[in-house]
């Protein structure tokens, strides 16, 4: 089950992160990622979802006797179908947002400009 659940987790994360990045680097980003405390929480559950798959991961390969004994074939159909959707749609994510212009950054430090600036006389 634990191979199960890490396959399951590192699917979800890819997904996430297919979904953040495409909302994040379009022409126009998504109104959620303007605001720091949701797109912040979107970076912590990416951080904390990439080292749970890998530690199910490890906790399988350490006791491979247990997976066997607690496999779940609808758990299996599960990770089979988020396998398959990261697979494909993460890639497209990607593609939607490379195919987007790329944002324009407004300088709000700007310097004026030395024709306005008084010198001592």
């Amino acid at each position: 089950m634990d191979i199960i659940l890490g396959l399951s987790a590192a699917s979800v994360t890819v997904l996430m992160f297919c979904w953040a990045y495409s909302a994040h680097r379009r022409a126009i980003p998504a109104r959620w990622t303007l605001l720091p405390g949701l797109s912040m929480l979107t970076c912590v559950v990416l951080t904390m979802l990439g080292p749970l798959s890998l530690g199910l991961f490890v906790r399988a390969a350490l006791a491979p006797g247990r997976v066997i004994e607690t496999f779940n074939l609808e758990a299996a159909v599960v990770a089979l179908v988020l396998m398959a959707l990261a697979v494909f749609i993460g890639p497209a994510l990607f593609r939607r947002a490379q195919r987007s212009a790329p944002p324009t950054a407004q300088n709000l430090n700007a310097v004026p400009s030395a024709g306005g600036m008084r010198t001592a006389a």
